[in-house]
């Protein structure tokens, strides 16, 4: 890392060799999440907790030296004589801290710290069980790259970029060894999940979950411009949820036909049009990864977005549970063949 000269006049304020260290583990730690980017990064707090237990004293630090700002999104004016910047998060929604550097970190001279952020999540039982799946298929310990993204949405390893980049699963785990338990419309169904937890109903949502109905052949059914095409279905969800507002005008029947979940969407993305796909990916996530995958009671096991790739001997085990921890989920199982899952 590099120290330029408005953290090395930080560091010479401090007299107790720990709190030196420490400022410099977070200030690293901040640098690792940062990227080559210029502008705002996402950086959670567990993340930083997992660094240093104190990590706000040295954020405060560094926004009082002026060497890191934060996001924020309006002021609170509670107090008359001090209005005060809120800080741009919400663990809820899937939105962590987003800090950027008001110095250039590239200068100043060289110091080794020796740490290596790549592993934090060492002690994590589902960073444990992915490591040994991989070690498992073949792959070299010093090759293996399993990290979560910025807020932990995603789990991704060597096999899920393979995939996403090349569809090379099938070259991997085919062949009747290893099964996909595959979490059926799991967007929409998270969808709808969450606007009953806030108290929201949005009738047609309700109709198609509670009476187990396809979530896309209603929106075939009731949209001719789709072509019947599930593909086409999927992509008008997914651009109707996470994106900007603008649909195709044959197809922006689904704004009324989910009116209720229309209204939520556009009121969640007033801040950001990526708000929705952050919550959804979150609370994905947070059943994929953070229950099933850490809880799961086979050795080996992986995560791919919404699904858990296990052996043949154990697929009938993994369902079963699967059905009986995540009630809410509808679960589906297969072979993995020779082409991509997803």
């Amino acid at each position: 890392m590099k120290i330029g000269k408005e953290l090395d006049y930080l560091l010479s304020l401090q007299k107790d060799k720990r709190v030196i260290r420490r400022i410099l583990k977070v200030y690293n730690a901040l640098v690792f999440k940062k990227g080559k980017g210029k502008s705002y990064f996402n950086c959670p707090s567990a993340y930083l907790k997992k660094v240093n237990g104190q990590y706000n004293k040295v954020t405060k630090l560094l926004l009082e030296h002026k060497i890191i700002d934060f996001k924020s999104v309006n002021t609170d004016e509670s107090d008359l004589f001090n209005h005060r910047r809120k800080k741009y998060y919400d663990t809820e929604k899937g939105i962590c801290m987003k800090y950027k550097f008001l110095i250039d970190v590239e200068q100043g001279y060289e110091y080794d710290l020796e740490l290596d952020y790549s592993t934090i999540y060492d002690k994590e039982i589902w960073y444990s069980k992915t490591k040994q799946s991989l070690l498992e298929l073949g792959f070299a310990l010093e090759d293996l790259k399993i990290k979560r993204d910025n807020f932990s949405r995603r789990l991704h390893t060597n096999i899920t970029n393979y995939i996403e980049g090349y569809g090379s699963y099938k070259n991997l785990l085919a062949g009747g060894d290893y099964y996909v338990i595959d979490g059926k419309t799991t967007q929409p169904r998270l969808l709808w999940l969450h606007l009953k937890e806030i108290g929201l109903q949005d009738e047609n949502l309700n109709y198609i979950f509670e009476n187990g109905l396809d979530f896309y052949q209603y929106l075939l059914d009731r949209i001719p411009a789709l072509n019947n095409d599930r593909n086409e279905a999927k992509e008008l969800f997914t651009t109707w949820i996470n994106g900007t507002g603008y649909i195709d005008s044959e197809k922006t029947a689904i704004r009324e036909i989910f009116k209720t979940a229309n209204l939520f969407s556009a009121q969640y993305k007033t801040a950001d049009y990526k708000n929705i796909c952050r919550l959804l990916q979150y609370k994905e996530a947070s059943i994929f990864i953070d229950d099933l995958l850490n809880n799961c009671p086979v050795e080996f096991c992986l995560s791919v977005h919404d699904a858990l790739i296990v052996k043949k001997e154990d697929k009938d085990l993994m369902l079963q549970w699967c059905k009986e921890r995540r009630p809410e989920i509808l679960f589906t199982i297969e072979e993995v063949k020779s082409k991509q899952i997803k």
